[in-house]
């Protein structure tokens, strides 16, 4: 019995000649970008939102990062497709990884903040000059 070279599917490297029906068509991979540039078009325009609307900006932000992520994750990095076990590695990482961001954001105020950054505002006024005989800020002492 003989096999068509059209019938094998050599890109297993592990069975070579097995076919492999899973992962995403071409169609899907593309009804998947557009998702992703339509979100990230969404994101771009938080930029453009009025002043009043910039508080939510940032809850909008990071729920666009995590329906961002979850998309590439479970179909260009194939995890829809993969065995339980690396499904559960990468939603353990994920969680310590997400535990670590929370972390950080209280570390910096980040639920506090009011959420307006003051980016274009200038810098704060520089120290007065060390005074050189009492290492100390201000105006130095009368001599």
């Amino acid at each position: 019995m003989s096999t068509d070279i059209t019938e094998v599917d050599d890109d297993s490297p592990v069975h070579p000649g097995e076919h492999h029906d899973h992962g995403p068509t071409d169609r899907q991979y593309f009804q998947i970008f557009v998702i992703l540039v339509v979100l990230t078009a969404l994101e771009v325009s938080t930029e453009w939102w009025p002043e009043d609307a910039r508080n939510i900006a940032v809850p909008v932000l990071l729920f666009l990062m995590v329906v961002k992520f979850f998309l590439v994750a479970l179909w260009f990095m194939h995890l829809k497709w993969d065995p339980a076990i690396l499904k559960r590695t990468f939603y353990a990482g994920m969680l310590i990884a997400i535990a670590v961001y929370v972390v950080a954001l209280s570390a910096m105020n980040f639920w506090t903040d009011s959420g307006v950054t003051n980016f274009n505002d200038p810098p704060p006024a520089p120290p007065a000059p060390f005074c050189e005989t009492s290492q100390m800020p201000g105006d130095c002492p009368p001599s």
